[in-house]
């Protein structure tokens, strides 16, 4: 009886795929915010090309709490894009073991 309870729970866990799949994506975009000069910015594709084709080094931007805050433009662009593929790396990885276990 006791070897049923972990296949039980692959079997859960396979069922769950859709909820755990928006767990998963709910946590990721928790883990895309950066804190840049005193203020608090979620890296997003479109803030990545916004910042990276802005003419001057110095730049304001929004932050999170509707905050401006100064930003070196070439500091906070190389910053947020190895933080955006660090966090989308992690996302593809654990999202490939939730397709896996949805398999079993």
């Amino acid at each position: 009886m006791s070897d049923l309870k972990p296949i039980v729970e692959q079997i859960r866990q396979a069922t769950d795929y859709h909820l755990n799949a928006e767990i998963l994506r709910e946590r990721i975009l928790t883990k895309l915010h950066i804190t840049h000069n005193g203020g608090m910015f979620m890296v997003t594709p479109e803030l990545l090309a916004f910042v990276k084709t802005w003419p001057t080094d110095t730049l304001y931007l929004e932050d999170v709490f509707h905050n401006p805050i100064e930003i070196d433009r070439q500091v906070f662009l190389v910053t947020a894009q190895q933080h955006y593929q660090e966090v989308m790396n992690e996302w593809h990885q654990q999202h490939a073991e939730l397709k896996r276990i949805r398999k079993i």
